[in-house]
């Protein structure tokens, strides 16, 4: 019993938050809006369903997320599962919207949370709702929220402190969810929560205080015709004159108003709550009989809720299955008379499309099978080409060794056989033969003249023996001009006396300067010049 009226009471702390803003410009939503204001929550359920499919075939994301929205808040009552489950079918949806309208996901998907939040609420689970709440309060605390999520987000906060009997927080939350629905001068919302005002001061002892507040929320739910609203002022306006002035009669007079205003409301909470209110009088007056009578009708209606329960998640079924069945009908209507064209057209169509597809699959294969023989001969020629340039290429390189080769001995020996000339022409001048003396001499001094035949010599073979001097002389800077000709001619491998005779000089002579050019390049002993000479 005591876990029961519990539940009640949360119910009745989040009664507020069946009231959300009004939907979009969608008839269908304006429709089951309201019929969700008069409690006829059967045909709000079947305006909302019709507006999602409806939605959902036109592909307006928009539309579909505010309708499950509103089939969670129309469902919430009966099955707090099926409520989630819409709620968070609304969110996904919201979800998508964020790129092509961010201000309307934004707020749908607070809307959304604030709906999960009082779910949540209603399931015990308090800290995971007050999480939600908090959330959608620090998101939207700084903006010009007109949906009154923010309001709402601040009443279920003030209910959930109040459960943890965190006071002032509570009342510090109701302040502020008042402070929004008045800057919005939003009339759903108001009448409840001056009553929660009113509640506030009348613990407080603020008598005039909480009397003004819960007048206030009496006129306004009268004027809007907020029948929720009217049952919690009367009841409200009733413990006022219990707590203040111990007046029974006019107590129970406010009780029986409110009684009668919730025994047509389909939220059978309201009607529990007012029938409690009257049993606490009675208990005053001892009346005992009216308070037995009085509990047991308590107890029908608890039994009658939950059947209701139960009855209202079967007619939510219906609805569907109603709204299912009339589109299924439609569409079967319409799409008989296209079925044959269809199929036929399909059939063609296929047929075609196979035939293209094989087709430029063929010409496509052929094509690259052609391709591939043409890249192949191409590459097979490039590789034939190749090896021929590289053959030819070889081919002229050791043609051009042969000759500069062939050029360079012909020159050393053309410079031996020189030389020996002018040795034998030298000799014959020795012995002083009076014929020809002067020409003679003049004849040997133009013969021994070598710069030309050197210069040829040097051509050829730096060209055989490429940078062999700038090698030489970079490593040893103080080598002379005659050390490099040593060099060169024993880089050929010719011997003393062949190195003599193209020096023109004894091979004494030729002894000395390789002697001299082993201290210029730093051989020791038992180094062999001409192995070091070889070498470079």
């Amino acid at each position: 019993m005591k876990g029961f009226l519990k539940i009640i009471a949360v119910v009745l702390l989040f009664v507020a938050e069946t009231l959300w803003a009004n939907p979009s410009e969608n008839p269908l939503l304006q429709k089951g809006w309201a019929a969700l204001v008069k409690d006829d929550e059967n045909k709000a359920f079947g305006y909302f369903w019709e507006a999602h499919e409806k939605a959902k075939k036109d592909n307006n994301n928009e539309d579909r997320a505010e309708a499950l929205l509103y089939l969670g808040i129309c469902s919430y009552g009966s099955s707090l599962e099926k409520g989630l489950q819409f709620a968070t079918q609304s969110l996904e949806q919201y979800k998508m919207l964020e790129k092509s309208n961010s201000k309307a996901a934004k707020i749908g998907r607070y809307r959304c949370l604030q709906l999960i939040s009082t779910i949540y609420s209603r399931q015990k689970k308090y800290d995971d709702a007050m999480r939600l709440s908090q959330e959608v309060v620090a998101e939207l605390r700084n903006h010009n929220d007109q949906s009154g999520t923010l309001g709402l987000a601040y009443t279920s906060l003030g209910a959930l402190y109040n459960l943890k009997k965190h006071v002032d927080s509570s009342d510090i939350c109701y302040q502020l969810a008042l402070v929004e629905f008045e800057k919005s001068k939003n009339t759903a919302y108001l009448p409840t929560s001056y009553c929660k005002m009113g509640e506030i001061a009348s613990r407080k002892k603020q008598k005039e205080i909480s009397f003004n507040y819960f007048n206030k929320a009496l006129s306004l739910a009268q004027s809007s015709n907020n029948k929720q609203a009217q049952v919690n002022a009367f009841l409200g306006l009733g413990n006022w004159y219990l707590d203040f002035t111990s007046n029974l009669l006019t107590a129970e007079n406010y009780f029986l108003k409110a009684l009668v205003i919730a025994e047509k409301l389909s939220d059978k909470t309201f009607e529990i709550k007012s029938i409690e209110a009257l049993i606490k009088v009675k208990k005053q007056q001892s009346d005992f009989f009216e308070v037995s009578q009085l509990q047991n009708k308590v107890i029908q209606i608890k039994d009658e809720f939950y059947s209701f329960e139960r009855e209202q998640i079967v007619k939510s079924l219906e609805v569907q299955f109603e709204v299912a069945e009339k589109n299924r009908k439609l569409k079967l209507v319409s799409a008989e008379k296209e079925v044959s064209k269809l199929t036929n057209y399909l059939l063609m169509s296929l047929l075609l499309l196979v035939f293209i597809v094989f087709t430029a699959l063929y010409f496509f294969m052929k094509r690259i099978h052609k391709r591939d023989q043409q890249l192949l001969k191409t590459k097979e020629e490039l590789v034939v080409l190749m090896e021929e340039q590289k053959l030819l290429k070889e081919q002229q390189f050791q043609n051009d060794i042969e000759h500069k080769e062939s050029q360079l001995s012909a020159i050393t020996i053309q410079m031996v056989e020189k030389n020996e000339l002018l040795d034998e022409i030298k000799s014959i001048l020795n012995k002083k033969e009076p014929n020809s003396e002067a020409e003679l001499k003049k004849l040997v001094n133009k013969y021994t003249i070598q710069d030309n035949n050197w210069n040829h010599f040097d051509h050829y073979f730096e060209s055989v023996n490429k940078n062999f001097y700038t090698r030489l002389k970079q490593k040893y800077p103080e080598i002379s001009a005659n050390d490099l000709k040593i060099c060169a001619l024993i880089k050929l491998n010719l011997s003393i006396k062949e190195m003599a005779t193209i020096l023109n000089i004894s091979p004494d002579s030729v002894k000395t300067a390789r002697h001299r050019l082993r201290k210029k390049l730093q051989l020791s002993t038992e180094e062999n010049l001409t192995d070091f000479i070889l070498s470079v």
